[in-house]
């Protein structure tokens, strides 16, 4: 018995090669991308601590691609708005066990990445609605330790972070959001009554929720500071998180500071949402807030006891069209002459209630309500705080003139918008023109 099987393994190792029978993985190996050469479209943006943000239907979705070969690779793709560079090192995939013992194909779930040098380039030619993603995006990339590879999805790890990405033509992924809900939710939402134990908590100032699938933003007053806030409508049934709360530093009278530190005791935790016709209720731990569908008029009607006076605010009609709220308009001249140059153009956008934009260096922003023709603020403006070199416009000091605003042409069609401010004591008339891109 033994000669037969020292003869029959003679036989079989003589054998070509390529007729021996080789080692086979339990089930066929799944096809899919690969983490290297492939270019990755970026789905969501967790930040840490905060609820997952999808990027707007506007925006360009910022693209990730790693190339090379070996442990370390060179990374490519786009902010969304400006280029992308740096280099990538894999950590070390654990050896593969002997061929005969292995019974499923090994894993590359939670290895390490390392992204290094990572550079957004210039975001001169990024529209103000796009700042804040790609600041989000490039703070992310740079703390990533790991990666998961899962079919066609790959999540970056950055500690509580996490970058979740789609291979570039996979067919999205469907949300796992009630779709009646989620269909009925979109649009603005105006709050009417904070509430904590039952009881209501007075409120001043007006304060919006806006619903865009799963893109959840907040923004307005219940006192006196002005908030601002962006969330994500998950899960079935639904809920909606939101992240960190931008707010101005006004010192506030205690009834409107009580209002406040309530709302921003809610938005901490996750709320659950109920939907009764044209109302809504977010509830959680800290209280409940509930809300009527539609925005109403941010300010009262004018009045002659609050109008300019009649020798200082020219009469200009009403504007022909509204600004578009998809378009970003680029400052081309001041006063009949050329737009000063600006480390970053001068623009303005208007969406939501809010107009912002560059003043050539900083970021900008206010809620503004048209009265005819003429744009008002109705709340304090917040600005980015950087070291600006001489040469940035006084944008806000603009705006804060209350200026007439005209729109020439068709939404999509190379808009024009003008701001004319009239002249008071001291101060001459401003005539900015602005061109949509």
């Amino acid at each position: 018995m033994s000669a037969l099987l020292t003869l029959t393994l003679a036989a079989l190792t003589s054998l070509p090669s390529s007729t021996l029978p080789k080692p086979t993985l339990a089930g066929p190996t799944p096809a899919g991308p690969t983490l290297v050469g492939t270019t990755w479209t970026l789905q969501t943006a967790q930040p840490a601590g905060g609820a997952p943000i999808t990027p707007g239907a506007r925006l360009t979705r910022p693209t990730l691609t790693l190339t090379g070969s070996g442990a370390n690779l060179t990374l490519s793709g786009t902010t969304g708005c400006s280029p992308l560079n740096g280099a990538a090192r894999l950590g070390t995939v654990p050896p593969l066990k002997t061929a005969p013992s292995l019974k499923t194909a090994p894993s590359l779930k939670t290895a390490t990445l390392l992204l290094r040098g990572v550079q957004g380039g210039s975001s001169q030619n990024c529209p103000d609605a796009a700042l804040s993603l790609r600041e989000d995006y490039l703070t992310l990339l740079r703390a990533t330790t790991r990666y998961d590879l899962s079919g066609d999805t790959l999540t970056l790890i950055a500690g509580q972070g996490r970058l979740t990405f789609r291979a570039l033509g996979a067919s999205p992924v469907p949300l796992n959001t009630g779709t009646s809900m989620n269909t009925s939710l979109n649009g603005a939402w105006t709050a009417q009554t904070l509430s904590v134990t039952g009881h209501d908590v007075p409120t001043s100032g007006l304060l919006s929720v806006l619903f865009d699938g799963p893109k959840v933003t907040l923004s307005g007053s219940v006192g006196c500071n002005a908030l601002r806030a962006s969330g994500a409508l998950l899960g079935s049934p639904a809920r909606v998180t939101f992240g960190p709360v931008s707010s101005t530093r006004m010192a506030c009278p205690p009834a409107e500071a009580r209002a406040e530190m309530t709302l921003l005791s809610l938005l901490r935790a996750p709320l659950t949402l109920t939907q009764a016709g044209r109302t809504l209720t977010l509830s959680g731990a800290a209280g409940t807030l509930i809300l009527t569908r539609g925005l109403r008029p941010a300010t009262p009607p004018v009045t002659p006891a609050d109008s300019a006076p009649a020798d200082s605010t020219p009469t200009v009609s009403a504007p022909a069209t509204a600004p578009d709220p998809a378009a970003t308009y680029t400052l081309t001249r001041v006063n009949g002459a050329p737009a000063p140059a600006t480390i970053r153009p001068v623009s303005l956008t208007f969406q939501d209630g809010r107009v912002g934009g560059v003043d050539g260096c900083n970021t900008v922003g206010a809620p503004y309500a048209l009265r005819g023709a003429v744009l008002r603020l109705t709340g304090p403006a917040l600005s980015t705080r950087m070291a600006c070199p001489e040469g940035s416009v006084n944008l806000i000091g603009l705006l804060d003139r209350a200026p007439t605003l005209t729109v020439q042409g068709a939404a999509g069609r190379g808009q024009t918008l003008t701001l004319t401010a009239p002249a008071t004591a001291g101060t001459p008339a401003e005539h900015w023109e602005f061109q949509s891109r």
